[in-house]
């Protein structure tokens, strides 16, 4: 009986120490790029706190793995979304002083949306088996992903933070795509070597992955705050996992009215959380644009 619990709790947990380790990556890297100015170069490399931040988040991606490999990608990435949360912890201890009460509320808020989320999706249940990568459902759904990427690319075309935004659904349609790709590797991670399958869905995520998170920098450096964006992706992430979850894996999610109710009030207990704790512009900086 034991062992049923903590196999059932094995995944969110390690889901949660992932997040925890890429708010701290964030944290330690942010640093690092203050030091030298606001500046992102060479000099990174001899710099112990950026180090230690590309450490944490490999940890991160590993944890990530991991939690993959034992649970639902629907689960996994909406729990991911606290990083947004672990971050401001991170930025607190660093600076040694309690965050203010806007932030606390921030925190708190962010924390328990995707807590509440996964509570109320309950046991997700999975088909056994691997992934037909050559099927037609995949087929579909890479087309539809697709679909949503492009959306976000044209969007992106306007000037500013409006262009901002479909940068972020891109970005957060990526990483759903990423983790689900991640998944397919995690549970079987040797069949890479011998199934052409497999040796695909490693190259398409070693695509995706770095794409996505170029449009995610690119998306906060257009952006006038970063909350929205933020919030673009804490959406779209998890919504494209749970869409490839349940036409991969056989994920089967089937909530009730009330619950999908709860769950998009779940959902806006995070959205609000990340606005409360994206700072207010700097109006003199915009004023210069």
């Amino acid at each position: 009986m034991l062992a049923e619990v903590l196999a059932e709790v094995l995944a969110p947990l390690l889901a949660l120490a992932s997040a925890a380790a890429a708010g701290a990556a964030v944290v330690a890297q942010q640093r690092a790029t203050h030091e030298l100015g606001g500046t992102a170069d060479r000099r990174l490399l001899r710099r112990p706190s950026w180090l230690a931040g590309t450490g944490a988040s490999v940890v991160a991606s590993a944890l990530q793995a991991v939690a993959l490999a034992e649970g639902a990608v629907a689960v996994v990435q909406a729990l991911l979304a606290t990083a947004v949360a672990w971050t401001t912890v991170g930025e607190s201890l660093l600076a040694r002083r309690l965050p203010g009460r806007r932030a606390l509320l921030g925190v708190g808020l962010a924390m328990l949306g995707p807590l509440l989320v996964v509570a109320l999706l309950g046991p997700v249940a999975a088909a056994e088996g691997p992934v037909d990568l050559t099927g037609a459902p995949v087929a579909l759904s890479l087309l539809g992903v697709g679909a949503v990427v492009l959306a976000g690319l044209v969007g992106a075309r306007r000037p500013g933070p409006p262009g901002a935004l479909g940068l972020a659904l891109a970005c957060g349609a990526g990483y759903g795509l990423a983790a689900s790709l991640l998944a397919v590797l995690a549970r079987d991670p040797g069949a890479v070597l011998t199934d052409p399958q497999h040796a695909l869905a490693a190259v398409l995520l070693l695509v995706v992955g770095p794409a996505a998170f170029v449009a995610s920098q690119r998306a906060l450096a257009r952006a006038r705050r970063a909350g929205p964006v933020v919030t673009v992706v804490l959406l779209a992430d998890p919504l494209v996992a749970t869409a490839i979850g349940a036409t991969w894996f056989g994920e089967r999610i089937a909530p009730d009215a009330p619950t999908t109710a709860g769950i998009v009030l779940a959902a806006g207990l995070a959205v609000a959380g990340v606005r409360l704790l994206d700072p207010a512009p700097d109006m003199s900086a915009v004023g210069h644009r």
